[in-house]
Protein backbone atom coordinates (compact mmCIF):
# COMPACT_ATOMS: atom_id res chain seq x y z
CA UNK A 1 0.00 0.00 0.00
CA UNK A 2 1.48 2.99 -1.29
CA UNK A 3 2.24 5.78 1.69
CA UNK A 4 0.83 9.25 2.37
CA UNK A 5 3.30 12.34 2.57
CA UNK A 6 2.92 12.57 6.66
CA UNK A 7 3.68 9.13 6.99
CA UNK A 8 6.25 8.84 4.38
CA UNK A 9 8.07 11.84 6.18
CA UNK A 10 7.68 10.06 9.56
CA UNK A 11 9.46 6.92 8.17
CA UNK A 12 12.08 9.27 7.09
CA UNK A 13 12.67 10.80 10.36
CA UNK A 14 12.33 7.46 11.93
CA UNK A 15 15.31 6.19 9.93
CA UNK A 16 17.64 9.58 10.29
CA UNK A 17 17.02 9.21 14.06
CA UNK A 18 18.40 5.69 14.03
CA UNK A 19 21.47 7.30 13.02
CA UNK A 20 21.91 8.51 16.12
CA UNK A 21 20.15 6.09 18.69
CA UNK A 22 22.00 3.23 17.32
CA UNK A 23 25.50 4.21 19.05
CA UNK A 24 23.17 5.37 22.34
CA UNK A 25 21.39 1.79 22.26
CA UNK A 26 24.52 -0.02 21.64
CA UNK A 27 26.02 1.70 24.25
CA UNK A 28 23.37 1.68 26.56
CA UNK A 29 23.83 -2.55 26.32
CA UNK A 30 27.31 -2.21 27.00
CA UNK A 31 26.80 -1.13 30.10
CA UNK A 32 24.24 -2.84 31.28
CA UNK A 33 26.33 -5.74 30.18
CA UNK A 34 29.43 -4.30 31.86
CA UNK A 35 27.51 -3.52 34.97
CA UNK A 36 25.92 -7.40 35.30
CA UNK A 37 29.70 -8.67 34.58
CA UNK A 38 30.69 -6.95 37.51
CA UNK A 39 28.40 -8.18 39.71
CA UNK A 40 29.27 -11.87 38.54
CA UNK A 41 32.63 -11.24 39.37
CA UNK A 42 32.26 -10.15 42.67
CA UNK A 43 29.83 -13.13 43.39
CA UNK A 44 32.41 -15.91 42.01
CA UNK A 45 35.66 -13.77 42.79
CA UNK A 46 36.86 -17.17 44.67
CA UNK A 47 36.41 -19.06 41.88
CA UNK A 48 40.11 -20.47 40.90
CA UNK A 49 39.34 -19.80 36.76
CA UNK A 50 37.85 -16.65 36.82
CA UNK A 51 40.16 -15.31 39.61
CA UNK A 52 42.94 -16.88 37.55
CA UNK A 53 41.57 -14.64 34.57
CA UNK A 54 41.14 -11.41 36.27
CA UNK A 55 44.73 -11.60 37.38
CA UNK A 56 45.61 -11.88 33.58
CA UNK A 57 42.77 -9.35 32.49
CA UNK A 58 44.42 -6.79 35.11
CA UNK A 59 48.14 -7.58 34.40
CA UNK A 60 48.22 -7.63 30.74
CA UNK A 61 44.75 -6.53 28.84
CA UNK A 62 43.61 -3.70 30.73
CA UNK A 63 47.15 -2.04 31.04
CA UNK A 64 47.45 -2.12 26.99
CA UNK A 65 43.91 -1.04 26.47
CA UNK A 66 43.84 1.80 28.79
CA UNK A 67 47.02 3.07 26.86
CA UNK A 68 46.25 2.61 23.72
CA UNK A 69 47.99 -0.44 22.71
CA UNK A 70 45.28 -2.01 20.25
CA UNK A 71 47.81 -4.82 18.71
CA UNK A 72 48.74 -5.65 22.26
CA UNK A 73 45.50 -5.72 24.27
CA UNK A 74 44.32 -7.83 20.88
CA UNK A 75 46.95 -10.23 21.80
CA UNK A 76 46.47 -10.28 24.60
CA UNK A 77 42.45 -10.86 24.54
CA UNK A 78 43.65 -13.43 22.59
CA UNK A 79 45.34 -15.63 25.17
CA UNK A 80 42.49 -14.69 27.88
CA UNK A 81 40.26 -15.94 25.14
CA UNK A 82 42.63 -19.36 24.57
CA UNK A 83 43.29 -20.21 28.12
CA UNK A 84 39.87 -19.35 29.95
CA UNK A 85 36.60 -19.38 27.54
CA UNK A 86 34.36 -19.59 29.61
CA UNK A 87 34.86 -16.89 32.54
CA UNK A 88 33.35 -14.32 33.21
CA UNK A 89 36.47 -11.49 32.89
CA UNK A 90 37.37 -13.17 29.65
CA UNK A 91 33.70 -11.83 28.64
CA UNK A 92 33.98 -8.90 29.97
CA UNK A 93 37.54 -7.94 27.76
CA UNK A 94 35.60 -9.36 24.89
CA UNK A 95 32.73 -7.08 25.45
CA UNK A 96 35.01 -4.06 26.09
CA UNK A 97 36.68 -4.58 23.10
CA UNK A 98 33.62 -5.22 20.66
CA UNK A 99 32.75 -1.77 22.30
CA UNK A 100 35.87 0.55 21.51
CA UNK A 101 35.09 -0.93 17.93
CA UNK A 102 32.40 -0.34 17.77
CA UNK A 103 32.43 3.19 18.70
CA UNK A 104 35.03 3.56 16.31
CA UNK A 105 33.21 2.57 12.99
CA UNK A 106 34.78 -0.79 13.09
CA UNK A 107 31.12 -2.64 13.08
CA UNK A 108 33.23 -5.53 11.13
CA UNK A 109 35.49 -6.25 14.41
CA UNK A 110 32.62 -5.71 16.60
CA UNK A 111 30.60 -8.42 15.46
CA UNK A 112 33.90 -10.82 14.98
CA UNK A 113 34.29 -10.04 19.05
CA UNK A 114 30.57 -10.29 19.50
CA UNK A 115 29.99 -13.42 17.73
CA UNK A 116 32.50 -14.92 19.96
CA UNK A 117 30.94 -14.16 22.83
CA UNK A 118 27.65 -15.49 21.41
CA UNK A 119 29.27 -18.92 20.87
CA UNK A 120 30.83 -18.74 24.03
CA UNK A 121 28.99 -17.19 27.03
CA UNK A 122 25.30 -18.51 27.38
CA UNK A 123 24.38 -17.44 30.67
CA UNK A 124 20.66 -16.26 29.33
CA UNK A 125 21.12 -12.45 30.59
CA UNK A 126 24.62 -12.10 29.10
CA UNK A 127 23.29 -14.49 25.87
CA UNK A 128 20.42 -11.97 25.21
CA UNK A 129 22.33 -8.94 25.61
CA UNK A 130 25.13 -9.75 23.20
CA UNK A 131 22.89 -10.67 20.86
CA UNK A 132 21.02 -7.61 20.70
CA UNK A 133 24.64 -5.93 20.67
CA UNK A 134 25.57 -7.93 17.30
CA UNK A 135 21.64 -6.82 15.83
CA UNK A 136 22.56 -3.47 16.59
CA UNK A 137 25.52 -3.30 14.79
CA UNK A 138 24.21 -5.63 12.21
CA UNK A 139 21.41 -2.79 11.63
CA UNK A 140 24.57 -0.06 11.73
CA UNK A 141 25.90 -1.95 8.81
CA UNK A 142 22.42 -1.78 7.27
CA UNK A 143 22.80 -5.98 7.01
CA UNK A 144 19.08 -6.45 8.07
CA UNK A 145 18.56 -9.99 7.04
CA UNK A 146 21.88 -10.90 9.49
CA UNK A 147 20.15 -8.68 11.89
CA UNK A 148 16.86 -10.51 12.33
CA UNK A 149 18.34 -13.79 12.04
CA UNK A 150 20.55 -13.28 15.30
CA UNK A 151 17.38 -11.97 16.89
CA UNK A 152 15.17 -15.09 15.81
CA UNK A 153 17.80 -17.10 18.46
CA UNK A 154 15.43 -18.02 21.57
CA UNK A 155 15.88 -16.21 24.62
CA UNK A 156 14.31 -16.18 27.50
CA UNK A 157 10.94 -14.68 27.94
CA UNK A 158 12.12 -11.88 29.98
CA UNK A 159 14.47 -10.95 27.51
CA UNK A 160 12.52 -11.37 24.36
CA UNK A 161 10.40 -7.95 24.53
CA UNK A 162 13.97 -6.06 23.95
CA UNK A 163 14.35 -8.50 21.34
CA UNK A 164 11.07 -7.60 19.80
CA UNK A 165 11.85 -3.38 20.01
CA UNK A 166 14.86 -4.04 18.14
CA UNK A 167 13.11 -5.69 15.70
CA UNK A 168 10.94 -3.23 14.93
CA UNK A 169 13.76 -0.71 14.21
CA UNK A 170 14.96 -2.77 12.21
CA UNK A 171 11.80 -3.07 9.64
CA UNK A 172 11.68 0.46 10.40
CA UNK A 173 14.79 1.08 8.77
CA UNK A 174 13.60 -1.56 5.85
CA UNK A 175 10.58 1.03 5.44
CA UNK A 176 8.47 -2.01 6.26
CA UNK A 177 5.74 -0.38 8.57
CA UNK A 178 3.30 -3.04 9.05
CA UNK A 179 5.65 -5.28 10.64
CA UNK A 180 7.39 -2.87 12.86
CA UNK A 181 4.06 -1.94 13.92
CA UNK A 182 3.70 -5.84 15.04
CA UNK A 183 7.27 -6.37 16.27
CA UNK A 184 6.24 -3.13 18.43
CA UNK A 185 3.08 -4.31 19.77
CA UNK A 186 4.39 -7.58 20.37
CA UNK A 187 7.23 -6.07 23.04
CA UNK A 188 4.34 -3.87 24.13
CA UNK A 189 2.62 -7.12 25.26
CA UNK A 190 5.05 -8.77 26.67
CA UNK A 191 6.45 -5.98 28.80
CA UNK A 192 5.42 -5.01 32.12
CA UNK A 193 2.65 -2.01 32.59
CA UNK A 194 5.22 0.07 34.97
CA UNK A 195 8.16 -0.43 32.36
CA UNK A 196 9.04 3.28 31.99
CA UNK A 197 9.94 1.94 27.91
CA UNK A 198 5.85 1.32 26.80
CA UNK A 199 5.79 5.24 26.08
CA UNK A 200 8.47 5.27 23.74
CA UNK A 201 7.84 2.08 22.13
CA UNK A 202 4.01 3.08 21.66
CA UNK A 203 5.12 5.99 19.79
CA UNK A 204 6.97 4.09 17.90
CA UNK A 205 4.42 1.90 17.06
CA UNK A 206 2.25 4.65 15.53
CA UNK A 207 4.83 5.62 13.03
Amino acid sequence: MALDLQEQEELENAKRAWKTWGRWVFAVLLVCALVYFGNILWKNHIAAQNEQAVDLMASDFTPKALSGDTAGALKALQTLQQKYPKTVATAQATLNTAGNAFLQGKYDEAAQHLQWLAAHQKDPAVHALVLRQLATVYLQQKKYDEALAVLSEKVEPEFSARAEELKGDIYLAQGKQAEARAAFQAALQQLPENDQTREFIEAKSKL
